[in-house]
């Protein structure tokens, strides 16, 4: 797979909504809408890097990598060079990093050996392309410590900037298996999704140290699964999630101790599947959670103590909200995307301005 630094600036905040909710006006801003092909489809999650803009990757269609600014222009820094005609979830590109180095790590999963799973870096303009592992990790972390810390089928690894590959813990040690993580977390260690061998059940949750030392601290209780394995941690330090309940029956809003310490906060009546979408979280500035919900076409907010909800903002006619991230400014950015092919949505990046403060 070769680069193909593509620069299609593309319009900035073609549509404006404006969504009354729970006594607060909302601005809605669509930045960019996806066409498909190597304009991309389905973005994924997105990252704020050092130089304060926000870069991200779709992965159906065809594997992009594109920059947001935070006054809204959009441009497509990078676009894979291979066959495009295939449909398999998590084919292309999954997520991106900034490595400490500045440029960006972007996992290619790869399907069929079409491309060959690997994870390359550019820099923040789109050039400068290298592979930098030809295998590509279930996640990617950056450590205090200026390392990449991830987990793959080999075992928690740790990954310096000149590509020095190291596994820590091999899969399986102890009967556990980790599945990913997510950011290094405020006590230094990384938290994920894990399985634990010869326990029946849902999966774990685990705890992994820099030495690549791997702790069980949460079993999910039955008829719980994790939605989507992605943890964040909330400026109060707890972990927050979504999860399935009762076979895709609905979804749930949890709170997560470093300790494993567990409590569900919020029941949403809308179903959570792989194919409809599930919730992703994030504890604003306002201290509040701020979460997506893909089959209901919203993003809504709730305490974090009660779970009382605050206020709904429709995203109808817009897309299926997937992510979430707050900038310094107090705006929330996020994407829309395809978790259904049957939506025939390639997705979209807006903007959400709900009157947070920024945060400190």
């Amino acid at each position: 797979m070769s680069p193909k630094p593509a620069v299609l600036s593309l319009f900035f905040a073609a549509f404006l909504f404006t969504a009354t909710s729970a006594g607060a006006t909302d601005t809605l801003s669509v930045i960019h809408k996806f066409l498909g092909g190597s304009d991309g489809d389905d973005p994924t999650a997105m990252i704020q890097a050092s130089d304060g803009n926000f870069y991200g990757t779709t992965y159906l269609s065809v594997g992009t990598v594109f920059k947001v600014t935070p006054d809204g222009q959009f441009t497509t820094l990078f676009v894979a060079t291979h066959n495009s005609n295939r449909y398999f979830y998590g084919d292309f590109f999954t997520s991106v990093v900034e490595g400490p180095d500045g440029f960006l790590y972007v996992i290619s999963r790869g399907s069929n050996s079409n491309p060959n799973p690997t994870l390359f870096r550019i820099s923040k303009s789109g050039t400068d392309y290298q592979v930098v592992l030809e295998e590509a990790p279930n996640s990617l972390s950056v450590a205090s410590d200026g390392n990449f810390y991830g987990a793959d089928g080999n075992g928690i690894f740790r990954l310096t900037t000149v590509g020095t590959y190291t596994v820590l813990t091999p899969a399986g040690t102890g009967g556990i298996t980790q599945s990913g993580f997510g950011k290094q977390a405020s006590d230094g260690n990384f938290y994920g999704i894990c399985s634990v061998a010869n326990v029946s059940g849902p999966p774990h949750v685990c705890r992994v140290t820099t030495s690549g030392q791997v702790t069980a601290i949460f079993q999910f209780p039955s008829g719980r699964w994790p939605a989507n394995g992605v943890l964040r941690q909330g400026s109060d330090g707890f972990l927050y999630g979504a999860a399935w309940k009762n076979n895709y029956a609905s979804e749930l809003i949890f709170q997560l101790s470093t300790s494993g310490s567990y409590r569900e906060i919020y029941n949403s009546p809308n179903n959570c599947t792989p194919k409809t979408g599930c919730s992703t979280v994030i504890q604003a500035s306002d201290g509040n959670l701020w979460i997506t919900n893909p089959p209901g076409q919203s993003v809504y907010s709730i305490t974090p103590t009660g779970g009382a909800l605050l206020q709904t903002v429709s995203f109808s006619g817009i897309g299926h909200p997937q992510f979430l991230i707050q900038a310094p400014s107090g705006i929330l950015y996020g994407t829309t995307g395809e978790p259904n092919p049957a939506y025939y949505d390639a997705g979209t990046v807006f903007s959400l301005n709900a009157g947070l403060p920024p945060p400190k």
